[in-house]
């Protein structure tokens, strides 16, 4: 598990930082508006920071007493549902394909998810290691 939460997160940062740039570089010269860029850019920091905290649970997942695997697939699915349809309402109008009505209620089922994923975490530590 340590390995796929490490892979997972450098792969999330790597995606960040690439897609930061291209937010920063690309969008403009699309024509795309700065309530669009600044949303990609929520999509851009969720995927870092999911990516980062993937990372952190790889360096104590072998402290932990109990399996991480429902909240690692949460955080997962999650971090990619909602940054990805994110990056989709941005990009794929400007390619003519209007994608709001099906991509725009996925975005919080994605960030439920990931939540979802976080909280199930936190509980299941507290449970663990709090009478300790």
């Amino acid at each position: 598990m340590s390995q796929k939460l490490i892979l997972v997160g450098l792969i999330f940062i790597f995606l960040s930082i690439t897609l930061g740039a291209f937010a920063a570089h690309g969008l403009e010269s699309m024509n795309v508006s700065t309530d669009q860029i600044d949303s990609f850019s929520v999509g851009v920091r969720y995927l870092f920071y999911n990516g980062l905290g993937m990372l952190a649970i790889s360096g104590i997942h072998d402290k932990l007493d109990f399996t991480l695997k429902p909240q690692y697939r949460g955080i997962l699915w999650g971090t990619i549902i909602f940054s990805s349809s994110i990056f989709g309402l941005v990009l794929l109008p400007q390619l003519n394909i209007d994608v709001n009505k099906y991509l725009g209620p996925v975005t919080p089922v994605g960030g439920l998810i990931m939540i979802f994923g976080w909280f199930t975490l936190m509980v299941k530590y507290m449970r663990t290691y709090a009478s300790q």
